[in-house]
């Protein structure tokens, strides 16, 4: 299927799609592969799992060990990385268009073939372990996992995508071994951009990807949302770190792009509200910004700032006015404007990186099932009207409804004493 000029869609097997956008100007190309497996398919006696796996990826196949695998990618001058989502495994790799083949049978062999034996497997594992004991000292990460477990409750949307320390360390190579298999079962989407031969691309892939045995497993929603505050107590930090969130709508909805001003004026630059009122004019704070994460069945919009403890019942009680001005005065034309202008410029620029061309394809095609292109979503977001926009602050700006995480130096009662305050 040909979507545009440059972009084709092939479906190669069932459950195996490929995306290909051709860039003959390129010197390079970017190639991923989504997987449609990540944290939220796991129990909490295995989570962590396919992080794991991602791991593991890198550590040998039956034909090459992990040094050749290094030593071949590094040779050829480009990247190789991988990453865990909540709803995705992905492969990313930027090279020279030259070696593309190469590249291209090295990822299959790494998929398809990967070598998970004991004694990789028990150094990957301390390695992940060594990951989580710094990612929970860092407050700043941790604060992001205790709000997701606040968020979605008992549901697996709320456990760490790396998983605990517990639960990695009672993973055992069989049941890696059975987890990997399954997670091949999955949809996988192959996406390309930039310059490449396609017929000599297809043709590698249809030789590696024989129709198998796919599974579409069904995901569970999230429950109803809870809206709860969670604290970790650390005295041996002085500043505060605290995430607030709110449930937002999934990534197909029709007004994600609303949400997305939403966010760049609430949080999403330096002329927003937050950046302007708690940094620029009270200098309460160094870092704030507020974010918007949607997934397949949900999401949820969020802000985050640290501060010195001294600092916390200013900056909360500024939030709180941040609040009320939204609601009684709602967003003005001029600043709605430079959102839009903000958030279509940093996408175009974004384009200009083949990688995150790539990415955008990949992640458009897995929550939506096609290819939107940019000038259809470029005009969407400038078609978005003020009173649209103000139509929707009395569902993401009421304070008592955010959950929260906080990280620092305070006590569970403490902090519980203070949103009762703003919430008077």
């Amino acid at each position: 299927m040909k979507y545009s000029k440059n972009i084709l869609l092939e479906n190669l097997t069932p459950g195996v799609q490929i995306i290909a956008e051709n860039l003959p100007r390129y010197y390079s190309f970017s190639l991923g592969i989504f997987i449609n497996r990540g944290s939220r398919d796991e129990t909490p006696e295995i989570n962590g799992i396919t992080h794991l796996i991602e791991h593991m990826l890198f550590k040998g196949t039956s034909k090459k060990s992990a040094l050749e695998i290094v030593r071949l990618i590094e040779g050829l001058g480009g990247s190789f990385d991988a990453f865990t989502t909540r709803e995705n495994l992905v492969i990313v790799t930027k090279f020279l268009s030259e070696h593309l083949l190469r590249i291209f049978d090295l990822i299959l062999e790494m998929l398809l073939d990967s070598k998970i034996v004991e004694e990789g497997f028990t150094k990957e594992k301390s390695v992940i372990l060594e990951e989580i004991k710094s990612s929970n000292e860092d407050p700043a990460e941790y604060v992001f996992d205790l709000l997701f477990k606040t968020i979605f409750n008992n549901h697996s949307m709320g456990m760490p995508i790396a998983g605990t320390v517990g639960s990695v360390s009672n993973i055992d190579l069989k049941t890696a071994w059975e987890h990997y298999r399954e997670i091949l079962k999955n949809k996988k989407i192959i996406v390309i951009s930039g310059k490449f031969n396609y017929d000599e691309f297809l043709k590698l892939a249809q030789k590696r990807f024989t129709a198998g045995n796919y599974t579409a497993k069904p995901r569970l929603a999230p429950e109803k949302f809870i809206t709860q505050n969670i604290v970790q107590t650390r005295k041996d930090i002085s500043q505060v770190h605290i995430a607030f969130a709110i449930p937002s709508v999934e990534y197909k909805s029709p007004i994600r792009h609303h949400l997305i001003l939403l966010n760049a004026l609430f949080g999403g630059g330096m002329s927003s509200r937050l950046f302007q009122r708690l940094r620029e004019k009270e200098g309460l704070v160094y870092e704030v910004y507020s974010f918007l994460d949607l997934y397949s069945d949900c999401g949820i919009l969020g802000f985050y700032f640290n501060c010195d403890k001294k600092n916390l019942k200013s900056a909360i009680q500024c939030v709180k006015s941040i609040f009320n001005e939204i609601n009684k005065n709602r967003f003005e034309p001029n600043e709605v404007e430079i959102a839009k202008t903000y958030v279509t410029g940093n996408l175009l620029l974004s384009l200009e990186n083949s990688t995150n061309r790539m990415l955008r394809l990949g992640r458009e095609f897995s929550y939506l099932e096609r290819v939107t292109s940019i000038r259809e979503t470029v005009n969407k977001i400038k078609r978005i009207t003020v009173d649209e926009l103000n139509d929707l602050i009395g569902s993401h700006f009421f304070l008592p409804k955010y959950a929260s995480a906080v990280v620092g130096p305070v006590e569970q009662s403490e902090w519980e004493r203070i949103l009762d305050e703003i919430r008077s």
